[in-house]
């Protein structure tokens, strides 16, 4: 396996920011050619109370923060393509918890090189993140057709032209390939179009230039899911509309139920 560019910043509780006292809480890893970023937290807040005293620490507020950082990353995971994306995401952390400068390392395996870097950097239980499906439905049909045969599970396809990958959770053929992704995205009027626009050239680019092994043409369809406060609304009706300009498949949450119906008919 080669070894592919990546960054790293600690995620640091810093109370009192002109004594430069800071303890590790946890760290984020950033790999752009394998689509990949991720937090791993540390569970308890032990070495800050050693810094502080017990007294001094606001757990809760604490808690909330690392559970802050965890899902910002989840969630709007498809907008950080580059440094310069992570860079920004880095400089927004403005409460208790701050995050270094990113630094650079080589990453083989994303995922076990983020555990490696949690223990030899911070240490202790790292705080496990309960992923549940956004839509039950959907990954209850995507997991019982894969293990018929008919369908894929955790794709990561190259996207032409911008040579950057795009992973999704579910793929079906029906003489093409299609690509489901649900995605949630951000109540926040920026963030939720650069995830539109993102997934809208590369869905795009797929269908245009992309084709498999056996010739085949992708197809990209997005579930989408919305964040109900700040500009929930707008984002919803302009989303949507954005991913259809480029000839992205969209699936509202209602049309869900008749959208299964579908795969269940025609995957093979």
């Amino acid at each position: 396996m080669s070894a592919r560019r990546g960054y790293y910043s600690l995620v640091q509780f810093c109370p009192h920011p002109a004594r430069a006292e800071a303890v590790n809480l946890g760290v984020v890893l950033f790999c752009p050619d394998a689509g990949f970023i991720a937090a791993r937290t540390l569970q308890g807040n032990r070495p800050a109370e050693k810094l502080v005293g017990r007294e001094g620490v606001d757990k809760a507020a604490l808690d909330a923060a690392k559970r802050a950082i965890e899902g910002r990353l989840d969630v709007e995971r498809s907008s950080f393509q580059t440094l310069e994306d992570f860079q920004r995401f880095v400089d927004s952390r403005a409460n208790v918890l701050k995050l270094t400068a990113p630094r650079p390392l080589k990453v083989l395996d994303p995922a076990e090189d983020l555990g490696r870097l949690f223990d030899e950097l911070v240490g202790g239980k790292a705080h496990r993140v309960q992923r549940t499906p956004v839509f039950p439905p959907l990954d209850d049909l995507f997991h019982r057709l894969e293990r018929a045969g008919r369908a894929q599970l955790n794709l990561t396809l190259n996207v032409p032209v911008l040579e950057r990958p795009l992973r999704v959770p579910y793929a079906y053929r029906n003489g093409d390939l299609n690509l489901v992704k649900p995605h949630k995205f951000s109540a926040q009027e920026g963030e939720a179009m650069k995830a539109a626009v993102s997934l809208a050239v590369q869905g795009d680019l797929l269908q245009r230039h992309g084709k498999d092994e056996e010739d085949r043409k992708y197809y990209l369809t997005v579930v989408p899911s919305f964040e109900t406060s700040g500009d929930g609304q707008w984002a919803r009706t302009h989303v949507c509309r954005v991913l259809e300009e480029y000839q992205v498949k969209v699936v509202p949450e209602d049309r869900i139920p008749a959208f299964v119906a579908n795969v269940e008919q025609e995957a093979h």
